[in-house]
C-alpha cells in the first residue's frame, strides 16, 4: 500500500473508530432493521417496505431482506444478496408464490459492488475483511475491491478531511428492458452517528445517474442495529 493510500485510510478508520478500533476488531458483522421506500422508475410512485439486513465484515457477504407494499394481497417479498462469490434477487408474490429470480455475471458485480458500498454501514469490514484492496484515486478518494472477484467490481469512496465517508461512486448493471446496462450509480448517508463505540448513519439513500438527470429509488432509516461477535 503507497502512503497516500495509507494516510486516507487512516483517516478513514480514525473517524468511524473514533481513535480505538480494538472494540470493533472482535465484530464479525452486523444484522439491521429497517423501514424506507422504493420506486422502479423516475415517475413511478415510492413503495413502503420493511426489511432486515445481515453484513458479514470478514468476507463479501450480505443478505436484504424485505417485505414491500402494504396489506396481504399487495405484499411482496424481496430477497437481495450477494453469497458464495454470486449475488441473486429473488421475488416472491404474498411472500410465497415465486415471480422472478435473477441471477448471472451482472448480478455477481453489482451485488458484490452493493457489498462493498456496506463498508460505510458496517465500519468493521475496514479491520476485518482480509481480501479488500484500497488504492487512493485523488486526495479525497479511495478505490476500493475485492481481490477474489473475478468480475471486475469496484467502487470509489470519497471523505472529508477528517475523514468521514461522504458519497459512493459506481458503475454498476442496471436493468433496462431485457438487458442490463453500465449506469453511474451513488449512495449517500447523514451523518453518521455512534454506536457501539463505531459511526454509522442511521440514513441511507441511493440513485442512478440517467441521461434526463438524478434519480433516486431507494431510501431507508435504519431502526434498529445489532453487531454480531
Amino acid at each position: 500500500m503507497d502512503v497516500e493510500t495509507e494516510l486516507m485510510l487512516n483517516r478513514l478508520r480514525l473517524y468511524c473508530f473514533s481513535g480505538d478500533e480494538d472494540a470493533a476488531r472482535s465484530i464479525r458483522g452486523l444484522r439491521n432493521t429497517q423501514r424506507g421506500e422504493l420506486r422502479g422508475s423516475p415517475g413511478a410512485k415510492w413503495m413502503p417496505f420493511t426489511a432486515e439486513e445481515t453484513i458479514d465484515a470478514t468476507h463479501s457477504c450480505f443478505r436484504w431482506n424485505a417485505r414491500i407494499g402494504t396489506g396481504k394481497i399487495t405484499v411482496v417479498s424481496a430477497t437481495d444478496a450477494y453469497e458464495n462469490g454470486h449475488g441473486w434477487l429473488a421475488i416472491k408474490a404474498g411472500g410465497v408464490l415465486p415471480v422472478k429470480k435473477s441471477t448471472g455475471p451482472d448480478f455477481d458485480k453489482g451485488e458484490l459492488q452493493r457489498y462493498l458500498a456496506a463498508v460505510v454501514a458496517c465500519p468493521p469490514i475496514l479491520l476485518n475483511h482480509p481480501s479488500l484492496e484500497w488504492t487512493a484515486a485523488g486526495r479525497h478518494t479511495l478505490h476500493l475491491r475485492d481481490r477474489e472477484d473475478p468480475t471486475g467490481a469496484t467502487v470509489d469512496l470519497d471523505i472529508a478531511e477528517d475523514g468521514r465517508p461522504l458519497i459512493c461512486r459506481a458503475e454498476r448493471p442496471r436493468a433496462l428492458g431485457r438487458k442490463n446496462v453500465l449506469t453511474p450509480w451513488r449512495a449517500t448517508w447523514n451523518e453518521p452517528k455512534e454506536r457501539g463505540g463505531v459511526r454509522v448513519p442511521d440514513s441511507v439513500e441511493a440513485a442512478w445517474h440517467l441521461p434526463e438527470g438524478l434519480f433516486t429509488y431507494f431510501r431507508i432509516e435504519i431502526i434498529a442495529l445489532e453487531w454480531l461477535r
